[in-house]
């Protein structure tokens, strides 16, 4: 099982699996909006229709893989199978996105929403199975703590390995070989994503009940507990994502500040991974609402001194990145440890169909993100470095996602009092 101390690596192979997972979807978060903008030559109207498009046809697709596959989404070894069939199909259709660049210049937006909408489904079957391992090979609530805290961790590795790629990509934009390099990373990706998909499913030993009747999924309902949770990643993912989508738009607008837009990505992502001891240890001894507060907090206080410090001054706002990335983990932790937790607790028959409702939900959030990324830069000057309204927007956007959260959290003290 995951998550135990004595069993840290079997908690390592999951990690393993959740950064080859990262590694595609960060490609789709945070490379998608330029890559359509600056090398697939989209406007910024039709960029925010084929994001847009992309996450709202993933909100119904993941309702319907977890209805549909919810006899193998009820064991941890064919969810396993189901993980590591998903991640070739997304590697295969990640590139297929990012070849878009070299067709014809008139075809180009109209292929982008097929191949995105095609990525969006080939994810669903990768996401949703790893997704609910976190219910189904985990045993108590400390366990999956552990395994959201790994989780995290490696999902802020996956983050700075991206943010390697941001400096490169401007640069090369420049010289018409962005989409070459996309390409080429794009089937790196590919390798680790599947062979760490295929070390998680062979660990993973199907249980002897291996189907739970269908009425066992039918008489769940979900809690104020989960609709809390929901409600919070909704707001999250509405409004957090934009700070990493507008670094390299950022960055280009300063002129040659591909290296400070590479910085950004790589010291939050070392706040995501280094903060996790500390919020882990926060957990054992402070209430989820309290802690998820305390994540909020952190990210307000950096996005001011971010806004203040801007490309100009590098050491400052390398700082408050980090500071950002750290409350990020920080409230990544304390949501997907009560997400997996209750739904272990609640649907442990249903616990793809409650993993498909929590991902629809934040698939809609991330279209609606999308559509605010795309008013954002309708109504900025790209070429003019000294307009600092983008910069501004940065730090202003994620901002309104964490006031949300601050108010979650005294929720969640009041809907959660016995086990936050």
């Amino acid at each position: 099982m995951l998550g135990q101390p004595q069993r840290w690596g079997s908690t390592l192979v999951y990690g393993f699996a959740h950064f080859g997972k990262s590694l595609l979807w960060y490609s789709s978060e945070i490379l998608f909006a330029f890559f359509l903008t600056e090398l697939a030559g989209l406007r910024a109207s039709q960029m925010g229709v084929v994001l847009a498009a992309g996450f709202v046809a993933s909100a119904f697709i993941d309702l319907a893989v977890a209805l549909t596959l919810r006899q193998w989404l009820v064991a941890s070894g064919t969810a396993g199978r189901l993980q590591l069939a998903g991640s070739a199909i997304s590697s295969l259709m990640l590139g297929a996105v990012f070849a878009g660049a070299w067709l014809p210049a008139d075809i180009r937006y109209g292929y982008a929403l097929i191949a995105g909408v095609a990525f969006r489904v080939a994810y669903a079957l990768y996401d949703i199975p790893q997704n609910a391992l976190m219910s189904l090979a985990t045993t108590d609530a400390a366990s999956r703590r552990s395994v959201a805290s790994t989780r995290i961790w490696f999902s802020g590795g996956a983050t700075l390995t991206i943010a390697a790629v941001i400096g490169p990509m401007i640069a090369s934009s420049k010289r018409s070989e962005g989409a070459s390099l996309l390409v080429l990373l794009s089937a790196a990706f590919a390798v680790v994503a599947v062979i760490s998909a295929f070390m998680l499913s062979r660990y993973l030993s199907a249980p002897k009940d291996t189907m739970i009747e269908e009425r066992s999924v039918r008489r769940w309902h979900p809690t104020a507990e989960f609709w809390l949770i929901i409600s919070m990643s909704f707001a999250t993912t509405i409004f957090t994502p934009a700070f990493a989508k507008l670094v390299p738009y950022v960055a280009d607008q300063a002129r040659g500040a591909g290296l400070w837009g590479s910085l950004t990505i790589a010291m939050m992502a070392v706040g995501i991974m280094g903060g996790q001891p500390l919020w882990l240890r926060m957990h054992r001894h402070m209430s989820s609402g309290l802690v998820l507060i305390a994540a909020s907090v952190a990210q307000i206080g950096s996005l001011i001194v971010f806004w203040s410090a801007g490309p100009t001054t590098s050491v400052l706002s390398a700082v408050a990145a980090i500071g950002f990335g750290l409350g990020n983990g920080g409230v990544g932790m304390v949501m997907w440890a009560a997400l997996s937790d209750v739904v272990a607790r609640s649907a442990p028959g249903s616990a793809g169909v409650a993993y498909g409702l929590f991902l629809a939900s934040n698939k809609i959030g991330l279209a609606l993100g999308g559509g605010v990324i795309a008013v954002a830069l309708a109504g900025v000057s790209l070429d003019d470095f000294r307009d600092l309204t983008l910069l501004m927007l940065m730090a202003a956007i994620p901002a309104v996602g964490a006031i949300c959260l601050i108010a979650s959290g005294m929720l969640f003290r009041i809907v959660r009092p016995a086990r936050s």
